[in-house]
């Protein structure tokens, strides 16, 4: 098992469950429940402990993923874990994929994306705003540790962006996804999916429209809602807040017709 090294980050996590993302170096961190110094980190392994002067036990863990997108820098909202293990299982990733997302956002997606594609895949990230696309290229690299050789961060407009070969997968994070329905349905092949995020069943609507318009099939939109709850050795109940609505994920399987207006769904 790999010791923890200096420059890293860890995250020390309370009996309780609370936690702090602190890079080791050799400075001093303190909490409401004491202080240690960083440096005394290094050497040590995955789940041993410190203790503070209060004598309480921090442990010490690596950052997950879901971690780590909490705690990243961000100038936009991010996609929740919970929707992010159900993009990344509904959009069936697999190992030698060509995806192509848009828009990067803060980078969370783009990290379930490339860790479920492993080294073969192919992930190309088509980001409007320079601003996003630095700050998530600086998040993405952070969290590898370097920035990963299969993945590309493109300035542009989807609407306006075009790829030699037909991409496998297509995810939307956009404001307005059905305007870009038409132009990524050329950048996909035939029976590969296309997976959008909406926080309003408005632009669902909208979206199946230009769906049906542009030869898709398949079409199925859900939501998901997580209920945390609280156990320990007198009680078992649901926590009083829960993570409720965060948005719409539609899939749709790209054919090689459009749909005409007046065909049947069923």
């Amino acid at each position: 098992m790999d010791r923890f090294q200096m420059g890293e980050s860890v995250m020390l996590t309370s009996q309780k469950g609370k936690k702090w993302l602190v890079r080791i170096d050799d400075t001093p961190f303190s909490c409401h429940l004491g202080a240690i110094h960083m440096k005394d980190v290094l050497g040590r392994e995955e789940g041993e402990h410190l203790e503070t002067h209060k004598g309480a036990k921090l442990f010490l863990f690596r950052p997950s993923l879901e971690d780590y997108i909490f705690t990243m820098v961000r100038k936009t909202q991010i996609i929740y874990p919970k929707d992010l293990g159900a993009i990344v299982f509904h959009g069936d990733i697999r190992h030698d994929d060509l995806i192509i997302e848009s828009g990067i956002g803060s980078g969370a997606l783009s990290m379930a994306l490339l860790r479920a594609l492993g080294e073969n895949g192919t992930l190309i990230s088509v980001e409007k705003r320079p601003e996003f696309a630095l700050q998530a290229s600086e998040n993405i690299a952070k969290f590898f540790g370097r920035a990963p050789s299969n993945h590309q961060v493109i300035v542009a407009d989807i609407q306006d962006f075009s790829l030699n070969a037909l991409a496998d997968r297509v995810f939307l994070d956009l404001p307005e996804p059905w305007h870009a329905i038409g132009p990524v349905a050329g950048l996909l092949r035939q029976g590969g999916l296309l997976l959008s995020l909406s926080p309003n069943i408005g632009q669902v609507q909208l979206v199946y429209r230009e769906l049906k318009a542009h030869g898709f099939a398949a079409m199925n939109t859900f939501e998901l809602m997580k209920r945390d709850w609280m156990v320990d050795e007198r009680r078992a109940r649901p926590k009083d807040r829960m993570i409720a609505h965060t948005g719409f994920i539609t899939v749709a399987k790209k054919t090689p017709f459009p749909m005409a207006s007046g065909d049947p769904e069923e």
